[in-house]
């Protein structure tokens, strides 16, 4: 039975690839200096690498979860869980090129991260609640 939700398997490879990809930039930090001048915050680096790995496994989790459940996710808890899985570890990563980039709500990046929360806040809260939803009214 196809739900749409095998949008969630595109995305999660693709963070995993990125997060691999971070890992070797991590070990680069260590060890070339022109890593280290590209990645001059290597904390939000690390946090960009593990925020991926996260959104991995969530993206992993509930697309088993939808398909064992036979269930259809609305399009926009799929969308949203896609964007933001992809978005957040964003943040990290800009961080970790740019740290000095203003964080204030106010400012662009702070709207856009605060749009990713959003985003991200929307589609797993959406997710849950309807795998939840499912579940209790399951016979």
């Amino acid at each position: 039975m196809r739900t749409g939700a095998e949008v969630l398997v595109v995305v999660a490879s693709s963070c995993m690839t990125l997060a691999l990809v971070l890992a070797w930039c991590l070990a680069g930090v260590r060890s070339s200096r022109f890593v280290k001048r590209c990645f001059p915050n290597p904390q939000y680096l690390l946090k960009a690498h593990l925020d991926f790995l996260m959104m991995t496994g969530l993206l992993f989790i509930f697309f088993l979860l939808f398909e064992q459940l036979r269930l259809a996710p609305p399009s926009v808890i799929v969308a949203a869980m896609g964007l933001g899985s992809v978005t957040n570890p964003a943040g990290f990563l800009a961080l970790a090129i740019r740290p000095d980039l203003p964080q204030r709500p106010a400012t662009p990046f702070g709207a856009l991260m605060a749009l990713s929360f959003t985003v991200t806040t929307v589609g797993y809260g959406g997710a849950a609640w309807f795998v939840a939803h499912a579940i209790v009214h399951t016979n």
